[in-house]
Protein backbone atom coordinates (compact mmCIF):
# COMPACT_ATOMS: atom_id res chain seq x y z
CA UNK A 1 0.00 0.00 0.00
CA UNK A 2 1.69 3.22 -1.28
CA UNK A 3 2.03 5.76 2.03
CA UNK A 4 -0.27 8.98 1.86
CA UNK A 5 1.78 12.08 1.57
CA UNK A 6 1.43 14.59 4.46
CA UNK A 7 -0.46 17.36 2.80
CA UNK A 8 -3.20 14.54 1.40
CA UNK A 9 -3.28 12.84 5.20
CA UNK A 10 -3.41 16.43 6.74
CA UNK A 11 -6.45 17.51 4.09
CA UNK A 12 -7.99 14.31 4.59
CA UNK A 13 -8.51 14.30 8.41
CA UNK A 14 -9.65 18.40 8.48
CA UNK A 15 -12.10 16.84 6.34
CA UNK A 16 -12.52 14.02 8.41
CA UNK A 17 -12.35 17.14 11.65
CA UNK A 18 -14.97 18.93 10.13
CA UNK A 19 -17.61 16.45 9.75
CA UNK A 20 -16.93 15.40 13.22
CA UNK A 21 -17.14 18.83 14.63
CA UNK A 22 -20.41 19.51 12.99
CA UNK A 23 -22.13 16.01 14.12
CA UNK A 24 -21.05 16.86 17.50
CA UNK A 25 -22.86 20.48 16.99
CA UNK A 26 -25.76 19.10 15.77
CA UNK A 27 -25.70 16.64 19.17
CA UNK A 28 -25.68 19.71 20.91
CA UNK A 29 -28.12 21.31 19.42
CA UNK A 30 -30.46 18.80 19.47
CA UNK A 31 -30.09 18.23 23.07
CA UNK A 32 -30.47 21.65 23.86
CA UNK A 33 -33.75 21.95 22.11
CA UNK A 34 -34.96 18.80 23.90
CA UNK A 35 -33.75 20.41 27.06
CA UNK A 36 -35.54 23.78 26.55
CA UNK A 37 -38.80 21.52 25.55
CA UNK A 38 -38.41 19.60 29.29
CA UNK A 39 -37.00 23.31 31.53
CA UNK A 40 -40.49 24.96 29.14
CA UNK A 41 -43.24 22.24 30.51
CA UNK A 42 -42.20 21.68 33.77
Amino acid sequence: MPTLSDSRRKKIQARQRKAENEKKRLAKIAKKERNEKTAASA
